[in-house]
């Protein structure tokens, strides 16, 4: 029923969604399925190391208290500060979003074949939708997000106040190629994922892409 191979070289399909959404599970099992992943958030971890140009950037504009005793900058300690108020978090992004986005479109640039995966939290925040063939995004109900954030070590009022801070996704919707609703089960959303895999390496989804030239 479907074709096996991309009818083009390369396809570069970004996915965005608000924290607690499930987009990197998302992306995770399209790797599994044999896409590469291009991971933002790995990205940007490199710039909380030591030798990285930001790390004296981040420190000055937040503290020293968002280091641990080896002088590293702890992950979470950062994120309080910087998701304290809508201008801590701009002062965040003023810093850690060119060169994340630099070595985004550096990684794209690089990957000249197959099925590439932009797994980007800001991928409709800063247009990054644009600069891929297709935006995906992945949503979740309100409950479903803040309980994910909450079972991953935040406090309630962290989560809400994360979440408040966000896009949200009712005005991301427009900007989105296709939208995956991850509100069920894992199985739920591995063959949600599995059918928009077998959708990019379908005839319909080439003729899709037909009528858009």
């Amino acid at each position: 029923m479907f074709d096996r191979k991309l009818n083009q070289e390369r396809l570069v399909v970004g996915l965005g969604g608000n924290a607690g959404s499930g987009k990197t599970t998302v992306a995770a099992e399209l790797k599994r399925l044999g896409a590469q992943v291009i991971d933002a958030d790995a990205i940007a971890s490199v710039l909380l190391r030591r030798s990285s140009p930001e790390y004296k950037k981040l420190v000055k504009a937040f503290g020293p208290d968002i280091l641990n005793k080896s002088g590293q900058v702890e992950r979470k300690a950062l994120a309080a500060k910087a998701f304290a108020t809508s201008a801590t978090l701009k002062k965040l992004n003023a810093i850690t979003h060119p060169p994340i986005l630099a070595a985004i479109r550096k990684e794209m640039a690089e990957r000249k074949r197959g099925l590439v995966i932009l797994d980007a939290p800001l991928l409709f925040a800063v247009g990054l939708n644009k600069e891929v063939d297709i935006a995906v995004l992945v949503t979740a109900p309100d409950r479903l997000k803040l309980k994910r954030l909450v079972d991953d070590g935040l406090s309630r009022e962290e989560a809400k106040r994360r979440l408040e801070m966000q896009e949200p996704d009712s005005k991301v919707w427009r900007k989105a190629d296709f939208v995956l609703e991850n509100k069920g089960s894992m199985a739920e959303m591995r063959r949600k994922t599995r059918a928009l895999w077998n959708f990019f390496y379908s005839t319909r989804f080439q003729n899709l892409l037909e009528t858009r030239k």
